[in-house]
């Protein structure tokens, strides 16, 4: 079996501690997971801490002996430049030699040709790294050594002991019955043992008959390891990756790496089940520069008897190109995600949000961006799923388009601001069975003026005017709205709108709440008047996105917000609490340009926000809508977190419930929704045990729709993950997976299987 160092990570070996180096290195490459954008996926994914940093000295410099003072110890002069030294009981003999430290029982050493051997109780000491054995013949010059019964303790915490460790050339080592672990003691709690191997510096490492065992039981083993001990990345197999699935079977996949050159590498996979399912992938990875990077994946899987909704090959491809370096304030990105079809993608894709998601998108887009202008030149490709056959998916394509904003720019000092949004491009629009379908050039320019006005301390007054001009090559034919016209449309509208906060009125108290010796209690009085022109044609507008969907609008939000403020002994004010309560009264009923909302009036429901925020580490948002026609709440909502060190709590409750005039009930589709959702974690037993978890459930159906947990076990060098999640996406979708994780201290992720549950 061939292995490949941790890819994009060059590897750097020195003396006799190139092994510990070569398995760091090699044991983190893991299976490749469906959990890539799980919430708990980063805790499967640690990374080795390791950093070998242990190195002979150079040439030169002058060796210093030094032996204890007392009984039976000596200093021997055997001839020019060599020395005996044996130190009295209990104390050692130290060697000194530029950042090198040595001690020992007994010292032979020649000063002349920079040997020296040590005996007894061995101890060697550079930096961080510690080796001890009960013997060391160590040639400076020649950079050659052996350690009998050697015991490493390398800088990062990683243990390397040996029957014997020998540097036997310029380049190359060798180790008999050696023993790989970060744990301490005696007895570790894992480690890597085999029997014998040799490497040689920017060639390969030779590993015989290599053993993982966990808690002195063996887990894995290999007969023989090839590895690339070079300083640069090279091409070699990966470790082979296992699993499981409900619907395909046992799972072995093998992957090969590509080194090409210092910028770049490439990935083949392929997977076999049980079942004869059997697929291909390949992903490619380059930096061409500092600011430039690409990443990109194709993968395909062949049609059996056990897959029969695949024709031919199933196939999914996704990537990103991000660049920020191509010329001066310019930054650009292409991304894109793609698929034969929805079913080969749910039940095929790696990433479990991803089979979940219900919008596809792929995009590129180039920005010139200098304050206080920005010019964005945007393609895209966007598909909204609704069923497995496609027939009412929604597509939207901007192909292209070309956008301009100015940002809220100061004139006549801060007296007047000026911003300018617009865009211009071609534009198809595909809404789904039964809908229009169409391409058309669209032009759109919106430009906007507003005055901070502060005519007394107490009050702020703020006044907005714009106007916007939108013309459509196509436009919907108003005789049949499912389809275009082809006649071009112009809307022209204008806006004006103040804000009004005041009179403001407060007091002070000087009480203590908590960590605040001083409160304010602010109320402040908020009026927001919006007019907008009313276009004729509204419905004529083809509906792409928010700039086709506007609402004519004359109304005015009236609002009462009390605001409580505290202050410590030191620091500033902050905000600690709020409630606000408002309504707006509109002129005139809202227009969508299309059929007539039933049940609108011109007041509307009186909206309540709470929110508190009592310290940095817990925050309260509560909110409310009442409809005094009908005497009810139509919707509320309420959202708390919690963090505390090693505890958190996260916990959100949605409920909506429209009056009778708006909305008429049926078996499948009540109108009442009611949704909790919480997310936590707290250890069980304190750096031992502990629990994380995330559900999300539908009250008004008592159906769950989703739910995950992970059982985190942590012992001094090691941590066991286990994870189970329960998806409700139907019944299409397979969604129920458990995941168990092995990560090693200093080595990081070295176990990563995921099982598939029908």
């Amino acid at each position: 079996m061939v292995i490949d160092s941790e890819r994009g990570r060059s590897a750097r070996f020195s003396f006799l501690f190139l092994l510990s180096a070569a398995l760091a290195g090699a044991l983190p490459a893991s299976a490749q997971s469906s959990f890539e954008s799980d919430p708990f996926g980063a805790r499967f994914r640690e990374r080795s801490s390791f950093d070998l940093k242990f190195r002979l000295p150079e040439k030169g410099g002058s060796v210093k002996v030094t032996v204890p003072e007392g009984e039976g110890g000596r200093q021997t002069l055997v001839s020019e430049n060599v020395w005996d030294a044996e130190a009295p009981p209990g104390k050692f003999v130290t060697v000194e030699y530029q950042d090198i430290k040595l001690r020992a029982r007994k010292i032979h050493a020649d000063y002349g040709r920079y040997v020296v051997i040590a005996e007894g109780d061995v101890e060697f000491e550079q930096g961080a790294t510690r080796m001890r054995g009960s013997r060391l013949d160590l040639d400076l010059n020649d950079k050659t050594g052996v350690v009998t019964d050697g015991d490493v303790e390398m800088e990062g915490g990683l243990h390397l002991r040996g029957d014997m460790l020998a540097k036997v050339g310029p380049r190359s080592f060798t180790m008999s019955g050696a023993t790989l672990t970060s744990c301490d003691g005696d007895k570790p709690a894992w480690q890597f043992d085999f029997s014998s191997g040799r490497a040689t510096l920017e060639e390969y490492a030779y590993l015989s008959h290599v053993v993982f065992r966990l808690g002195g039981i063996p887990l894995l083993y290999t007969p023989y390891i090839l590895w690339p001990a070079m300083q640069n990345r090279t091409s070699g197999f990966l470790i082979p990756a296992i699993g499981y699935s409900s619907q395909r079977g046992g799972f072995l996949g093998l992957a090969y790496f590509f080194a090409l050159g210092r910028s770049a590498d490439a990935t083949l996979t392929t997977e076999n089940y049980t079942n004869g399912t059997f697929g291909l992938g390949a992903e490619f990875r380059a930096k061409p520069s500092k600011g430039t990077t690409f990443e990109g994946t194709y993968f395909r899987v062949n049609a059996n008897d056990s897959n029969p909704d695949l024709a031919g090959w199933g196939w999914n491809t996704r990537g990103k190109l991000v660049s920020s370096d191509l010329a001066p304030n310019v930054r650009a990105v292409v991304s894109w995600l793609d698929f034969s079809s929805l079913d080969f993608f749910q039940n095929y894709s790696r990433d479990f949000t991803l089979s979940s998601t219900r919008s596809i998108k792929s995009e590129a887009f180039v920005t010139w961006s200098v304050d206080p202008v920005s010019l964005n030149f945007r393609l895209d490709h966007e598909r909204t799923i609704f069923d497995s056959t496609g027939a009412y998916d929604v597509v939207t394509e901007r192909m292209p388009v070309l956008e301009m904003r100015l940002r809220p720019t100061p004139l006549l000092g801060q007296n007047v601001f000026v911003e300018l949004s617009g865009q211009a491009g071609q534009l198809h629009l595909d809404r789904g069975l039964g809908q229009p379908v169409g391409t058309y050039g669209r032009f759109d320019l919106y430009p906007k003026v507003s005055v901070p006005l502060s005519p007394i301390p107490w009050l702020s007054v703020q006044a907005d005017a714009g106007a916007r001009a939108t013309w459509w090559g196509n436009s919907i034919d108003p005789a049949n709205p499912s389809a275009f016209d082809g006649e071009a449309y112009t809307r022209r509208l204008a806006q004006v709108g103040v804000q009004v906060t005041g009179p403001s009125f407060s007091r002070i108290f000087e009480t203590t709440l908590g960590p605040f010796t001083k409160l304010k209690h602010i109320i402040e009085p908020r009026i927001d008047y919006q007019y907008m022109t009313d276009p004729p044609d509204l419905a004529r507008a083809p509906l792409f996105d928010e700039i086709d969907t506007v609402s004519p609008d004359h109304s005015v939000k009236y609002a009462l917000v009390q605001r409580l403020l505290g202050k410590g002994k030191q620091g500033g004010s902050r905000e600690i609490a709020s409630l606000e309560i408002s309504r707006t009264y509109y002129f005139r009923l809202p227009d969508y340009g299309a059929a007539p909302v039933t049940g609108l009036t011109k007041s509307s429901p009186v909206d309540t926000i709470l929110r508190v925020n009592p310290t940095a580490n817990f925050n309260v948002d509560a909110r409310a809508t009442w409809d005094p026609i009908a005497a009810q709440i139509t919707a509320a909502s309420l959202s708390a977190n919690l963090n505390a060190k090693d505890k958190m709590l996260s916990l959100s409750y949605f409920e909506t419930n429209p009056t009778a005039a708006t909305c008429t009930p049926t078996p499948d589709v009540p109108c009442v929704s009611t949704q909790i959702r919480i997310f936590g974690g707290m250890p069980i037993i304190p750096k031992r045990l502990r629990l994380d978890l995330q559900t999300n459930y539908d009250l008004s159906l008592s159906k769950l729709l989703e739910f995950r947990t992970l059982l985190t076990l942590e012992a001094s060098c090691y941590k066991i993950l286990f994870e189970y999640r329960d998806l409700r996406l139907g019944t299409t979708v397979p969604s129920r997976d458990i995941r168990i994780g092995l990560n090693l201290k200093n080595i990081g992720s070295f176990l990563d299987f995921p099982i598939s549950l029908p």
